[in-house]
C-alpha cells in the first residue's frame, strides 16, 4: 500500500530519537498501559459519553476538574489547539472597534483573532537584546505608557512564557491594566504545567488573567492539537458572571468541530490527573535532570543561559532548556543538524540557539544521549572566529491605515518587495530571527522597511511572509 505519511511517521520512530520536542508526551511514556489500544476509543457523541457543543455529562465534570487543577471559573477543551483558544477568547472579550493593546511578537494566531473578532490593534514593542539577537518582552513601564497614551483599550494579549522560557512581569502588568480597567488576556501555550511546582514561574492564573489559553501537548502527557481555554468570569463588567461564561461558550461552539476527537478530549483529562497526582514530584525529578545537564554542557563551555536576566524579564522557566553555541563557532541551525545525526531531535533553532522543550516524559538516559551528542558538537567547532551577523531592528512602527479585518477582506497581489514602497501591506511580513513582524495587515510599506529587510536577509535571516522570488503580498489598487 502507499502510504507516505504513515510510512514516514513509522521511519521516524523506528530510529528512537531523544525526542526534545512536542508533544510533551514523547511518546506516550507517561501514558497507562491500556492506552495503546488508542483506535477503539476514537468514537463518538454515543449515549453516556457527552457533547463536546453542550457538554451535561462526562465532559462537563471532566471540564470542571481542569478548572479546578488550573484555577480558574471555567475550562473549555479545544481540539484544534491553542490557536482556536486565542481566536475564542478575542472574539468573547472584543467587539468590532475595540481597541488591543499587542505585542508585535505575538504569535501570528493573534492577527488571526484580531481579524476574527474586528478588534483595532495597538502595537508596542518588546525589548531586544541586540547582544543576543533576541526579541524578549514588553516593560511594565512601556504597558503603562501605552494605557496612558490610549485611554479606550478595552484589553491587552500577552504571551507567558514565551518560546524560550522567558516570563514577562505578569503580575505587574495585570495590576496596571486593572487600573486602567484593561482586560488581560493571556497566550500561556507554553505554560500548562507552570501550575504545578512552587519553583516555576507563575502561571497565567496566578497572576490574575481574565482569559487564558494553554497547550496541554506542549508540555503535559497530552496529544497534539490539545489545550485548555480558561476564564476567570468576575472581571468583566459588561457581563454578569454566568452571562460571560456563556458567550466563551457560544464563541467555543461556534469555532470547535462538531465531531471532537474523543482521544484528544480524553488526553486532556488524562494530563490533568496525572498532574495533578503525580507532577510535583515529577517536575522536582525533572529539574534534577536539567541540573545535572546544564552543568555538564557548561563544562563543555556550551552556554545554557541559565543566568540569562533582563529588566523586563521577571522569571525563566527552569524547565525549558536553551542552548546558546554561539561561542562554538556555530549557528543553532548547524547545531540543530549535528545532534539530529546524533539521533536527539531539538523542538527550534534559531541564529545563535536551540531550543528544547523538556517535560516529566523525559528520562535521565534521554539527557545522557543530549549530553554526549554535545560533547560531539563541542568538539567539531566550527570557525572561533565566525562573525554571526546581528540583525537591524527598527523600534519605529509603520503607519496603520486600515484594520488587519479591513485588510483582510480586501483583494490582494503580489508585487517585488523592492517595488512596495507607498503600499498597504496584506500579510505579515518580516525577518527570523528575531520573529518580529516587519510589516502586519494594513500597514503602510515604508522604504526604512523594505531596506532593513533586505539587509537582515543578506546577513543570514529567513523572510517570512512573502512568496517566491521576494514578491510581498500587498492590496490590489
Amino acid at each position: 500500500m502507499n502510504m507516505p505519511l504513515v510510512s514516514k511517521l513509522m521511519e521516524y520512530i523506528s530510529n528512537q530519537p531523544a525526542p526534545f520536542h512536542t508533544p510533551g508526551h514523547k511518546g506516550g511514556r507517561v501514558f497507562p498501559d491500556r492506552l495503546p489500544l488508542l483506535p477503539r476509543l476514537d468514537l463518538t457523541e454515543l449515549p453516556g459519553l457527552d457533547n463536546l457543543q453542550a457538554p451535561e455529562g462526562v465532559i462537563r465534570e471532566a471540564q470542571q476538574s481542569a478548572a479546578r487543577a488550573f484555577r480558574s471559573d471555567a475550562c473549555f477543551f479545544l481540539v484544534n489547539g491553542s490557536t482556536s483558544g486565542i481566536h475564542i477568547m478575542m472574539m468573547s472579550a472584543f467587539l468590532p472597534g475595540d481597541q488591543v493593546l499587542v505585542p508585535r511578537n505575538s504569535h501570528r494566531s493573534v492577527w488571526g483573532g484580531l481579524i476574527l473578532s474586528g478588534a483595532q490593534p495597538v502595537y508596542i514593542q518588546p525589548e531586544y537584546d541586540v547582544q543576543r539577537d533576541l526579541a524578549t518582552h514588553v516593560s511594565p513601564r512601556e504597558v503603562e505608557q501605552a494605557a496612558e497614551d490610549n485611554p479606550e483599550l478595552a484589553g491587552m494579549i500577552i504571551t507567558n512564557p514565551d518560546y524560550y522560557g522567558l516570563c514577562p512581569h505578569l503580575s505587574e502588568i495585570r495590576m496596571i491594566l486593572s487600573k486602567h480597567r484593561i482586560r488581560m488576556l493571556v497566550d500561556e501555550a507554553h505554560g500548562a504545567h507552570l501550575i504545578f511546582h512552587p519553583d516555576l514561574p507563575p502561571s497565567a492564573a496566578q497572576c490574575g488573567a481574565d482569559l487564558w489559553v494553554q497547550s496541554a501537548h506542549k508540555t503535559l502527557p497530552a496529544l497534539t492539537q490539545s489545550a485548555y481555554l480558561h476564564v476567570r468570569s468576575g472581571s468583566h463588567s459588561q457581563y454578569t458572571e454566568s452571562a460571560f461564561i456563556d458567550r466563551v461558550s457560544q464563541v467555543h461552539r461556534m469555532m470547535q468541530s462538531t465531531s471532537p476527537s474523543y482521544l484528544l478530549m480524553a488526553s486532556l483529562d488524562w494530563a490533568r490527573a496525572y498532574m495533578e497526582e503525580h507532577g510535583r514530584e515529577e517536575i522536582d525529578r525533572l529539574l534534577e535532570n536539567l541540573f545535572w545537564t546544564r552543568k555538564e554542557l557548561q563544562a563543555m563551555g556550551i552556554d545554557t543561559m541559565e543566568d540569562y536576566c533582563r529588566t523586563e524579564i521577571f522569571q525563566t522557566d527552569a524547565s525549558r532548556l536553551v542552548l546558546d553555541v554561539s561561542q562554538l563557532g556555530r549557528t543553532g541551525f548547524e547545531a540543530e543538524e549535528i545532534l539530529r545525526q546524533a539521533g536527539v531531535q531539538v523542538e527550534m533553532s534559531d541564529s545563535r540557539r536551540m531550543v528544547l522543550i523538556c517535560t516529566i516524559a523525559d528520562r535521565k538516559d534521554e539527557f545522557r544521549r543530549l549530553v554526549e551528542a554535545c560533547r560531539i558538537l563541542s568538539q567539531a567547532k566550527g570557525k572561533s572566529d565566525k562573525e554571526i551577523k546581528k540583525v537591524s531592528i527598527s523600534r519605529e512602527m509603520p503607519r496603520q491605515v486600515l484594520s488587519p479585518k479591513e485588510a483582510f477582506e480586501r483583494k490582494k497581489e503580489l508585487i517585488p518587495l523592492k517595488e512596495a514602497k507607498g503600499r498597504i501591506c496584506g500579510d505579515l511580513v518580516g525577518a527570523y530571527p528575531p520573529g518580529i513582524p516587519r510589516f502586519c495587515p494594513g500597514e503602510l510599506i515604508d522604504c526604512q522597511g523594505i531596506e532593513e529587510l533586505l539587509e537582515n536577509q543578506a546577513k543570514g535571516a529567513r523572510l517570512f511572509g512573502l512568496a517566491e522570488a521576494r514578491l510581498i503580498p500587498v492590496l490590489a489598487e
